[in-house]
């Protein structure tokens, strides 16, 4: 009896990390289902500057369980919001503790980052997967576990369908190569005459392509936009729409605005917006402006040193990390941003939410690029 007592306890034991994962996730995957009424609730009626930008899930009130925090930029309001009896509710604010504020554009991915089956999200429970080493003659589309993350190499078989933009062609797996350092799945259309259509205006270092299981377009539905590409004369925002942009800012002066692109079936027209730095920062933002009116916003707020940003880049640099759209998608759970966008190192592939008033990030892969 004895012996049996110990295996027991040593079992349990062993289970406790697995069993408080699995309560972490309980907590982190409400939070998440949730973002969109949290958003709403923390920006109703605020100026666009105190929008929620950042976040914590942390136990706040030390009653064993976690709470999810929101705040604005300059971290002087601050929600917080607690999972009981299946609900997420707002509570009295109580004095912060603990909190590790991150910005709030991760949150979505970063609550999902170790649940590797995402059902319940009407996206990530396809894992769409963007092929970011393309040979378009060669019919040819790459991608690598060194960029994605959470995907089971075992389902590379079922992802049959290819979108760019508003095109959509079926694919099959041509390659699965597995090395100590990773997984490399190559696709080829099965009609390669499609690419045609589907590139059409666009080399290989301009488009990448997003590769999903059919069952994806059951329901998602790409949508028909125009975008401005590297290498374009610079379209500038109209007085109009700075007009628009600036007013909604709460008067903010605006140093330059860029036609990012538009899409006719929403009346959506996007703009890389870059203000004038106030108090040693700088406020850039992707506007979306539709029927004459900001309808969502993703804010980046950088230090500044003189005239620079502390990375050393310029305000005009801000431009070079702007979003290239991919693919623009509708679905139940809202708009949809297929996105290739280049940091300081490398480059990201996302899918940006429209949550309310604010475009979030479900989805991130990352592509180290070493320097040369």
């Amino acid at each position: 009896m004895k012996r049996l007592f110990s295996t027991v306890l040593a079992v349990a034991i062993a289970m406790l990390p697995l069993l408080a994962q699995t309560i972490e996730h309980i907590f982190k995957d409400a939070f998440a289902a949730e973002m969109d009424d949290m958003i709403e609730f923390f920006d109703h009626d605020k100026p666009c500057h105190m929008f929620a930008y950042w976040y914590d899930v942390t136990d706040v009130d030390g009653d064993g369980t976690l709470e999810m925090v929101l705040g604005d930029y300059a971290k002087e309001y601050y929600a917080i919001f607690k999972y009981v009896d299946g609900d997420v509710r707002f509570i009295n604010p109580v004095p912060l503790q603990n909190v590790n504020w991150k910005p709030i554009f991760w949150a979505v991915s970063d609550l999902l980052s170790e649940n590797y089956d995402n059902q319940f999200d009407i996206t990530l429970r396809h894992r769409p997967i963007f092929a970011h080493d393309i040979n378009i003659n060669g019919n040819r589309y790459k991608a690598s576990s060194e960029v994605w993350s959470h995907v089971n190499p075992s389902t590379l078989g079922g992802y049959d369908r290819m979108i760019f933009k508003p095109h959509v062609g079926e694919v099959k797996l041509a390659k699965k190569s597995e090395t100590e350092k990773a997984v490399t799945a190559t696709w080829s259309l099965k009609d390669p005459s499609k690419a045609k259509t589907m590139f059409r205006g666009y080399t290989y270092t301009l488009a990448t392509p997003v590769i999903v299981p059919h069952a994806f377009l059951d329901t998602h539905n790409p949508l028909q936009f125009s975008r401005w590409l590297n290498g374009e004369k610079i379209t500038h925002a109209s007085s109009d729409a700075k007009a628009i942009i600036s007013e909604y800012y709460g008067g903010r002066r605006i140093h330059e605005a860029r036609w990012v692109a538009s899409c006719p079936s929403n009346e959506r027209t996007f703009y890389n917006v870059v203000f004038e730095p106030e108090d040693g920062k700088v406020l850039s933002a992707l506007v979306c402006i539709a029927e004459g009116d900001v309808e969502s916003v993703r804010n980046q707020w950088d230090d500044m040193e003189g005239n620079d940003l502390a990375t050393g880049e310029s305000l005009d640099d801000i431009f070079f990390h702007g979003p290239q759209i991919m693919a623009m998608i509708a679905c139940d759970a809202g708009l949809e941003l297929y996105v290739r966008w280049n940091s300081m190192e490398g480059i990201h592939y996302a899918i940006w939410r429209e949550y309310e008033d604010q475009w979030i990030t479900i989805q991130d892969d990352y592509q180290y690029l070493a320097p040369n």
